[in-house]
């Protein structure tokens, strides 16, 4: 009864590397010695057995569709992922001294952005600069004055993922020019 164990295990081991097997048909006989025999070719007096292998994986999808599927499942996996993103300094409504202009913005992402994504500045409603992969912002020789400042988090394709709220600064920055003085 080993033997017929064997045998079966054998005959099952070399069907199931192929996704033929739900297809092959497996046929048993004894002989009159009483041995089993298996085969895959049906002979006179031989009986027909149904095997099931429940751990046959079949791929329907072609490789060429595998890449799609695996880059679709990725970019919903990455539009499913609800990002925040927060200016963390400057504070919102304070006032900056800059003689040359420079605003620093310093961005928090949550959760962190993926190296791909990218921030873009927006200063008074309109960008400023490319966007980039920092969350350490710096905008250079910015009037004086009130300005609005917001960041936009950005996927690899520009799509929009998370705006900052908008903050207010008030940049004090030194006028040039000659001082008054009074004639006599």
């Amino acid at each position: 009864m080993k033997f017929s164990t064997l045998c079966l295990s054998a005959l099952l081991f070399i069907f199931s590397s192929t996704a033929a097997l739900a297809e092959t048909k497996i046929y048993h006989w004894v002989d009159e010695q009483g041995k089993s025999h298996f085969s895959d070719t049906a002979s006179p007096g031989t009986k027909e057995i149904s095997v099931h292998n429940q751990n046959l994986l079949v791929n329907s999808t072609k490789p060429e569709q595998e890449s799609d599927l695996a880059i679709k499942a990725s970019q919903e996996n990455s539009a499913a992922i609800k990002y925040q993103a927060t200016i963390t300094s400057p504070l919102d409504d304070v006032a900056l001294r800059s003689n040359d202009g420079t605003i620093n913005i310093q961005v928090a992402t949550t959760p962190e952005k993926k190296n791909n994504q990218k921030l873009q500045l927006f200063l008074d409603g309109k960008a400023l600069g490319e966007a980039q992969i920092s969350p350490t912002i710096s905008a250079q020789n910015i009037d004086r004055g009130t300005h609005q400042v917001q960041v936009q988090l950005l996927d690899e394709n520009g799509k929009l993922l998370a705006k900052t709220q908008v903050v207010t600064v008030h940049l004090l920055r030194a006028a040039v020019g000659k001082a008054n003085t009074a004639t006599q």
